[in-house]
């Protein structure tokens, strides 16, 4: 009786620790892949976000669309509102443009997403801006600051959308409770700026982002900097990613650690005209974002699709793409076969239905989001 009471307990053990195994292996931090069902609700945009301040309108070019905010945790010191020095600004619009106003951070209300806070960081109050006439090289060794950060560009077919849109600006301040310095960034858009001047737009945003004078001023971890972007956003962020090995800043150590993309095109060839690709009225659109009239002769369309410029070098990517929406579930699903043909880890979340972008957003995909962040930026 003792025997077959010790195998007993014994099999209840091995059960209990597969499905330890099997639970770890779901986990959306680590390389794998998920389908899962979505609410109704992008969670961000239910929440009020007491003690969040938005940076708004920081230049980092000189066009009037190279712009972006900075939301900022609720513990951060007071000289963060500020605009770096040196930001970038118009010939004769700085006084308009360049002086970065501070939005109105709201209150929290007691829905705020409870996800553990940040290891403590041994923060100090970093000057608000940097000395211009500083030793560069003692400077760049002093300016690096503890806290990881996240780089975030809006969707919207690569010729609308922008920064203050309601969701994006929650997005933001979302990650931003949640412990991450996030800049949410603008571009030039197509027609009038065809491919590739959204991708330059952000890359010369990230550039900012990794400058000694950002860094220091928002206390941010120069090598615990991620992307997030949804819809053409997640293109360009993806872009970003697989590019980035080429980069002067990749060189001097400066890199992409960790990519969101939700929903975002990876394939811009004639092979999304398919019969199972993007419809009529969507090819016309990525054709006037990459200054085409057809397919058959594009150039541009290999080079603006990541699933063709993958290497080794790729950092780790979360992928959330819906079942049926209206960029084809088989666009993400071959972009991560690429990463992982090249070693890269992926996750990759199937959510069921229709939601496009950040409408995948519901309170367990902005979690599985935060702790896909919180893991590769640690």
């Amino acid at each position: 009786m003792r025997s077959g009471r010790r195998t007993l307990l014994a099999l209840v053990a091995a059960i209990v620790a597969l499905g330890a195994v099997a639970s770890c292996s779901a986990d959306p931090a680590g390389d794998g892949n998920q389908t899962v069902t979505a609410g109704a609700v992008i969670y961000p945009l239910s929440l009020r976000y007491h003690g969040i301040d938005v940076v708004t309108d920081v230049p980092y070019g000189g066009d009037r669309l190279q712009r972006l905010d900075v939301c900022l945790p609720a513990d951060s010191a007071p000289g963060t509102t500020a605009t770096p020095e040196g930001a970038a600004t118009p010939a004769g619009a700085a006084a308009a443009a360049g002086s970065g106003g501070l939005a109105g951070s709201g209150s929290t209300s007691s829905a705020v997403p409870e996800v553990p806070e940040p290891g403590a960081t041994g923060r100090t109050n970093p000057s608000p801006t940097a000395p211009a006439t500083a030793d560069p090289s003692a400077l760049e060794k002093a300016a690096t600051g503890t806290r990881p950060a996240v780089m975030m560009v809006h969707g919207g077919s690569w010729s609308h959308g922008d920064k203050d849109t309601a969701a994006y600006r929650a997005v933001c301040q979302y990650l931003a409770s949640a412990g991450f310095v996030t800049f949410n960034v603008d571009y030039r858009l197509a027609p009038t700026d065809p491919f590739p001047a959204g991708l330059d737009d952000v890359r010369r945003a990230l550039d900012w982002v990794f400058r000694p004078a950002t860094l220091e001023t928002y206390d941010v971890d120069a090598d615990r900097v991620g992307v997030f972007g949804g819809s053409a956003g997640g293109n360009l962020v993806s872009l970003l990613a697989v590019e980035d090995h080429r980069s002067t800043a990749y060189a001097d150590g400066d890199r992409i650690r960790a990519v969101v993309d939700l929903s975002g095109p990876s394939d811009l060839t004639s092979r999304s005209t398919a019969s199972d690709g993007v419809s009529a009225a969507f090819q016309r659109r990525q054709l006037l974002y990459l200054g085409c009239t057809r397919y058959d002769a594009c150039p541009a369309a290999e080079r603006a699709s990541p699933r063709y410029n993958v290497t080794a070098d790729t950092p780790p990517f979360f992928i959330g793409h819906s079942t049926h929406e209206f960029i084809p579930m088989w666009e993400s699903q071959d972009f991560a076969s690429a990463l992982r043909d090249e070693g890269v880890p992926v996750t990759f979340v199937a959510v069921e239905g229709t939601a496009h972008s950040i409408a995948q957003l519901d309170q367990a995909m902005s979690e599985r989001v935060v702790r896909f962040l919180r893991r590769t930026l640690r």
